[in-house]
């Protein structure tokens, strides 16, 4: 037992252990708790809103997809004459959209009163974009057809279905042949796509579904089954409330996510993406463990200094507490005099120790947070560039289709003309008015061979196949030299830099020239009063081939920039000139699984980037 005058009383002992836990645990425990607070909501803002991006852009393509599929069948009523035909005729015609459009599964002609007038044109076993089509799916189709919605708007749309046993629904669309026409158009069209892109977005520890109207599941990635209370829960709300709706719901099984729901615009379905909440919040609950250890050594460590000492303390532990109240302020950097190697100074010590881990904790989440919020932005600017070359792609390639049919209906009769007019110019005088009237009639027919030469070309370039190695240098050299008299009787100035230190390409020699002569025909048609003609060829990383053709001509305006690939379509007002190259050029670059791209200012010349995989590179370009 301790003499009298040396005992500590109990009550001071009590009360300095009380004021040490509280100045020493307490603010620990509240910054961790308003540390893990904060960090939860801003995690819950930030992967919330990553996950409403992503559902955002799932409703944009579910919308992006039906409507299109409205507008190809409105397309094929207007170029196909399905008001006239008999049975045979219509099935043999149909099969020509329902071959084009690789998104629909069925395709049938019906009358006013929804009699199909042909049997239906479809493929049974699917593939690609298609889905199969059995008894059970053409009896449910013909259930959802919007027929009478069809006749009174002109086009309809019906609400979305799926065959028993698929995780993929189907969409049936209905569209009226003419302004004035009795008989409709009807399609099923394949949810498919979306069906890759949901599973894509589920991934291993993601959730992704697309809803109708109703609530149903539309497409899922996780079969036929039905959605949990919570996730029913979420639905309910977005589509009550049309606007996203964000919140953590627990799937069927038992699993756990930030869901994010967004509805998608004009067919009033509803999208959810979500990721694993676990994996989510795993950086606050890292925040709070971190907390409750660092709490448990405050603890301890008063626990020790409660016994050990009794009298003079109380100037440390005015510094301690002036410590720690800088420490709730956020101010991390003011720290505790550590003086002496008794117990205060190990404590001033572990409370140092302690700020300063909390003060690099802090900084971490502040800078994963400024890191993740560049990626996100990164990765959006990327997905914007990939969307805008997707549809470019797309509708490039609907036009290439369409140009290639119109082109091959008018080789045929056209080679009759030019025939017939080189026999009647044979047979009258060069020199009459009818011989120089036919010269000049034969003259514009072989222009209009020209023209349908190319536009045959434009959809012959993904059919060439994948060609061989070669050294994208000779193509270029070959397109400078049959451009070189140009070059010269225009006054135009040609800097060339072309790398010897190139990886090869895998392509047709024939067709690359063709790109590059048609880019530096363009960029010549772009100065007509001379200038400077810019041509570089170089390696990028050792994984691709950079071509570049820069002209200082008078340059493309924004308006017009994402129209320079459209077939006839021309910024230059030279005769003979139709507007192919470019879309040409586009058609050889995609086939060789390559990327162009335009830069131009109005007035500052125009610059156009060819980037070519290497032979032997792990992935196509984007």
């Amino acid at each position: 037992m301790l003499d009298r005058g040396m005992v500590v009383p109990v009550r001071f002992v009590s009360r300095l252990m009380l004021v040490l836990a509280l100045v020493g645990v307490v603010p620990v425990l509240l910054l961790g708790g308003l540390s893990f607070r904060a960090n939860r909501d801003e995690l819950h803002r930030l992967v919330g809103g990553l996950q409403t991006q992503a559902a955002t852009e799932l409703a944009r393509s579910c919308r992006q997809l039906v409507l299109t599929g409205v507008d190809n069948l409105r397309a094929a009523t207007e170029y196909l004459p399905l008001e006239g035909l008999g049975p045979q005729e219509a099935s043999e015609v149909l099969s020509i959209p329902l071959r084009q459009l690789g998104t629909l599964n069925l395709l049938v002609l019906v009358d006013a009163q929804g009699h199909a007038i042909a049997p239906a044109v479809f493929s049974p076993e699917g593939g690609g974009n298609r889905q199969p089509v059995t008894d059970d799916s053409r009896a449910i189709f013909s259930r959802q057809v919007p027929v009478q919605d069809a006749l009174s708007t002109g086009a309809a749309i019906g609400p979305p279905y799926r065959v028993p046993g698929t995780s993929v629904g189907r969409v049936a669309l209905a569209v009226r042949t003419g302004e004035t026409a009795s008989r409709l158009l009807l399609a099923e069209l394949s949810l498919a796509e979306l069906g890759r892109q949901v599973a894509e977005l589920s991934g291993e520890d993601g959730l992704a579904f697309i809803v109708d109207s109703r609530g149903a599941l539309v497409v899922s990635a996780h079969g036929p089954g039905a959605l949990s209370e919570e996730e029913q829960s979420l639905v309910a709300e977005g589509l009550s409330r049309r606007e996203p709706v964000v919140r953590t719901v627990r799937s069927v099984d038992g699993l756990e996510y930030l869901a994010a729901f967004v509805s998608v615009p004009d067919l009033g379905w509803g999208a959810v993406v979500g990721r694993n909440a676990s994996m989510a919040f795993a950086p606050a609950e890292h925040v709070r463990r971190s907390t409750f250890f660092w709490a448990l050594m405050a603890l301890a460590a008063t626990g020790v200094l409660g016994f050990v000492l009794a009298r003079g303390v109380s100037q440390p532990i005015a510094r301690l507490s002036k410590g720690v109240a800088a420490l709730a302020e956020g101010r991390y950097g003011e720290r505790v005099p550590e003086e002496g190697r008794d117990e205060l100074g190990l404590l001033a010590h572990s409370f140092n120790h302690m700020a300063g881990e909390l003060q690099r904790r802090d900084a971490e989440l502040r800078r994963w947070s400024e890191e993740l919020q560049q990626r996100v932005d990164e990765r959006t600017r990327q997905l914007r560039e990939a969307q805008d070359q997707i549809a470019r792609t797309r509708r490039l390639a609907a036009l290439g289709s369409l140009s290639a049919g119109i082109a091959h209906e008018l080789n045929n009769p056209l080679t009759g003309i030019l025939g017939l007019l080189a026999l009647s110019r044979d047979e009258v005088p060069a020199t009459s008015a009818v011989g120089q009237s036919l010269t000049m009639a034969l003259e514009q027919a072989r222009r209009m061979a020209g023209i349908i030469r190319e536009l045959r070309q434009m959809a012959e370039q993904e059919r060439a196949g994948a060609g061989r190695p070669l050294n994208p240098a000779q193509p270029v050299r070959a397109a400078l030299h049959e451009v070189r008299e140009e070059l010269q009787s225009r006054g135009v100035t040609l800097s060339c830099k072309l790398s010897e230190q190139v990886p090869q390409v895998l392509g047709h020699a024939d067709q690359l020239q063709k790109v590059v002569t048609n880019l530096l025909q363009n960029a010549l048609t772009a100065m007509p009063s001379g200038g400077t003609l810019s041509v570089g060829l170089a390696a990028v990383e050792g994984d691709a081939v950079c071509l570049s053709v820069k002209d200082t001509g008078k340059g493309i305006p924004e308006t017009m920039r994402e129209r320079i690939f459209d077939p006839f379509f021309t910024t230059k007002d030279e005769p003979g000139r139709v507007g192919l190259g470019l879309s040409v050029a586009h058609r050889i670059v995609e086939a060789h699984h390559g990327r162009i791209r335009v830069e131009s200012d109005a007035g500052q010349g125009t610059t156009i980037t060819v980037i070519l995989p290497a032979v032997g590179a792990e992935a196509h370009l984007a």
